[in-house]
């Protein structure tokens, strides 16, 4: 299956960008913002494989130029935290030709953003493979400046689409329009400015705020008048966030985001089936793939990647693992695949064993026990991750402590010394203006910077103890520090994360189970209960083996045995209630039970997970 990624993305102003630089940089052209008067000339950008703009009909022709296009949005947006463009980034599947791919983008543009009215600026990137300095390698790690002997297995298209909608002569139209609440006979309803034209030659009327003694009052400016009010603000009542333009709304529904990541799906599996290709993209999540008992990794991005490279390469070339250096992401993604790899296994294993299993209740038997089998995995996995949280989070609390120490402390010494230092400079001045005569004001002001200067000597000594006491000998060190607590809190926050995620599997996992617990039959009961007890040790002994095979001479049989205790409380398998439910679910009598009550709370139905 070819790699799916598919990004949607707005650029604004309130994160300090422009459509004019984010449109410089990946066409690699030099263009002047116009709203601002900046220039962004990235002529020297390199891999700028393609470019296109593609007009809706009724835009004008000249918006085919790139810096006319993304100056005419910019000067159409006045707000300073405006929404500028919306950026699509698309992997491009390297098993087509570029041909081939650039098809897909314009069928994918053309279907989806020019048919609704919006302007597309297509771009598309091919860069090499780099290391972590940036420099292009080649397939064995090597740095080269051969392009014949770089990797080129990254194309991506940017496209980017205006947020405004135009009118059928090609001006752009407003994103949300002033809402008048007028009032006609007791009701009051909401209209433009445009449609107010006509509704007030039909009795309505707006609304204006009034003093009525100590109160507020909207009346009409006859009313206010009749009353001899006065009025209080000359902007009329209106609807707090305007009328929204229903293109813009329509455009900013998340269900688009889900639709232009389904539909580019769509239009590059079409484009695979056309040449008689098997690959396909896939755009759903693992659980809708039927992948949920899989967590999925993270995203290394290139820095990451090149670390993981270098990593590698180095083992290849000799070095043990102690004397390599993996990125923290990496090690996280290390600690997924692996379990991954074991869910995979186990679940392949435990559907074996059901497979020849013989009859329903046989069938049943084994399959419940698969569950709890699986269960069991997942808790000793989760149990001993869990533990590594802790102790990471036991590491990380006092060095948060020390960095927070040592921040308070010297801000607030700076902040001191700051303000002595402007008051050195105004007792200065002040002495400067003094004449011989004021000898006695001269002293005055020459001992109060000299006090100054003192406090400041004496704060600079503390903050040198304070850097002493939490361990930094100098202000980049503490920088170096607080890089590292950082990059630690990152991996520290991915881990708890991959303990979740093996939490949301056990749920999965439990809901399996309850729904193929309901398919018993009262009279197929007595069989399931002793095939499940024929078939736990067979069970539980695929979980334990793939366990010591995955951690070999690390197995811990207490945390084993622990794993299994947390696999029936959580399966309810020793909870009387769960009898009497699952005995009410089959319709059971008491006496009718009664030969089933000491071994019903091995198939127990637990409802509800709670940990």
């Amino acid at each position: 299956m070819a790699i799916y990624h598919c990004s949607v993305q707005v650029i604004g102003r309130n994160a300090g960008r422009s459509s004019v630089a984010a449109a410089a940089y990946r066409a690699g052209e030099d263009l002047v913002n116009e709203y601002d008067g900046v220039e962004h000339d990235f002529t020297k950008k390199n891999w700028v494989e393609y470019t296109e703009i593609i007009l809706p009909d009724n835009a004008p022709r000249e918006y085919q130029d790139r810096g006319t296009l993304w100056n005419a949005v910019e000067l159409a947006e006045k707000a300073k935290d405006a929404q500028l463009c919306r950026e699509f980034e698309l992997a491009l599947p390297v098993e087509l030709t570029r041909e081939q791919q650039i098809e897909v983008v314009q069928q994918f543009v053309k279907e989806n953003l020019t048919s609704q009215g919006m302007v597309a600026d297509i771009v598309i990137h091919s860069p090499p493979v780099t290391n972590d300095r940036h420099q292009a390698i080649d397939i064995n790690g090597n740095v080269t400046k051969d392009v014949s002997e770089m990797q080129f297995i990254n194309p991506h298209a940017h496209i980017l689409a205006t947020v405004r909608p135009m009118d059928e002569d090609g001006v752009w139209e407003k994103k949300s329009e002033i809402e008048y609440l007028c009032i006609k006979n007791g009701e009051e309803r909401g209209f433009t400015s445009s449609e107010f034209q006509e509704a007030k030659e039909d009795g309505w009327e707006k609304q204006y705020k009034y003093a009525d003694g100590k109160q507020k009052v909207w009346l009409t400016a006859e009313e206010g008048k009749e009353r001899e009010l006065e009025r209080l603000s000359r902007s009329p009542k209106s609807s707090p966030y305007g009328r929204k333009n229903e293109t813009v709304e329509y455009w900013n529904s998340k269900d688009r985001i889900f639709e232009w990541r389904q539909h580019w799906e769509q239009v590059v599996n079409d484009k695979f089936a056309s040449i008689n290709s098997e690959t396909r993209i896939d755009s759903r999540s693992f659980k809708d793939q039927g992948r949920e008992d899989e967590i999925p990794t993270m995203h290394m991005g290139t820095a990451a990647t090149n670390m993981e490279k270098r990593a590698a390469r180095e083992l290849r070339e000799g070095k043990t693992e102690s004397q390599v250096i993996h990125s923290d992401i990496g090690n996280i993604n290390k600690q997924i695949k692996e379990h991954n790899k074991f869910v995979r296994e186990l679940k392949a294993k435990l559907e074996e064993i059901v497979d020849k299993a013989k009859g329903f209740a046989g069938k049943v038997a084994k399959r419940l026990e698969g569950f709890r089998a699986r269960i069991i995995g997942n808790e000793y996995e989760e149990s001993i991750l869990t533990r590594k949280h802790n102790y990471m989070s036991s590491k990380l609390t006092p060095e948060y402590e020390r960095l927070e120490k040592y921040q308070v402390e010297m801000d607030k010494a700076k902040k001191a010394n700051d303000k002595s230092a402007e008051e050195i400079k105004r007792l200065q001045k002040e002495v400067k203006a003094c004449t011989p005569l004021q000898f006695v004001k001269k002293n005055n002001l020459q001992a109060q910077i000299q006090e100054e200067q003192e406090n400041i000597e004496t704060r600079k000594e503390y903050m040198s103890n304070i850097s002493k006491m939490c361990g930094y000998s100098s202000e980049e060190e503490y920088q170096q520090a607080k890089k590292e607590y950082i990059k630690k809190y990152d991996e520290y926050k991915k881990l708890g994360l991959t303990i979740e995620g093996i939490k949301e599997d056990t749920e999965s996992i439990v809901s399996e189970y309850e729904d193929t617990l309901s398919s018993v039959r009262k009279e197929d009961l007595d069989e399931v209960v002793e095939k499940r007890k024929e078939s736990r040790p067979e069970m539980e002994g695929a979980a334990q083996d793939k366990l010591k095979e995955k951690y070999g001479y690390g197995f811990d049989a207490g945390e084993y045995s622990d794993a299994r205790k947390k696999a029936d409380k959580i399966l309810g398998e020793k909870d009387e209630t769960y009898k009497r439910s699952l005995m009410e679910r089959l319709g059971l009598k008491k006496d009718e039970s009664k030969s089933l009550t000491e071994n019903i709370p091995e198939i127990g139905k637990r409802k509800t997970y709670h940990r």
